[in-house]
């Protein structure tokens, strides 16, 4: 759940970041017409708050993990967002509130590149957390399946004991449609069995 709300809030306020940087680039009148309707520093202050949002919102859990594995002296994936994004985002703010410390014609902003790739990181991680959870559900599923009880004959008797109790020389008896409960070499007899497990 917490995966997903985070990949939700990161992909909603990283989609108009997308739209306001691509769309005009895409589409010269669009251009012309978007710089004419928002100033840039206007354009810009608005990137910044979105971008803001999205990265120490759904974003922080990269710099928790990226923090604890770099402390380790094992930098991972979360460490590499942590950067990249940070460096995207902290050069657009210094392009939005500092522009004159920067060399001329460098001052650009890339707010919806560390917007957006926090967002399709989260995305990955809510799937791969979806699939696993679905993974772990049908393991319990399969688990489900397997026979709690088995019927045996020991000292010429049948007794019906946990399957955990059988032992290795165990002579199991399994009837039309049951489930088998442990591993073995059918000695006699044959029918039809549940094999789903």
């Amino acid at each position: 759940k917490n995966a997903k709300r985070r990949a939700v809030i990161a992909s909603a306020l990283a989609l108009p970041l997308f739209l306001i940087e691509m769309l005009p680039m895409m589409m010269r009148k669009l251009m012309e017409w978007w710089h004419a309707v928002m100033p840039m520093q206007i354009m810009r202050l608005i990137s910044f708050v979105l971008a803001s949002v999205v990265q120490f919102g759904p974003g922080r859990v990269f710099y928790k993990a990226g923090v604890a594995s770099v402390r380790a002296g094992s930098p991972d994936m979360n460490a590499l967002v942590m950067i990249g994004t940070t460096a995207a985002y902290g050069y657009s703010v210094v392009a939005t509130f500092i522009p004159q410390v920067l060399p001329a014609g460098t001052v650009h902003v890339y707010y919806e590149t560390s917007a957006v790739i926090i967002a399709l990181v989260l995305v990955g991680k809510y799937l791969e957390a979806s699939s696993k959870g679905q993974a772990s559900s049908a393991m319990r599923k399969l688990l489900g399946l397997q026979a709690k009880m088995a019927r045996i004959e020991r000292g010429g008797e049948v007794l019906e004991v946990e399957s955990n109790a059988v032992i290795p020389g165990d002579v199991v008896l399994v009837r039309p449609g049951e489930r088998i409960p442990v591993d073995g070499v059918v000695r006699s007899g044959s029918s039809y069995i549940d094999e789903s497990m």
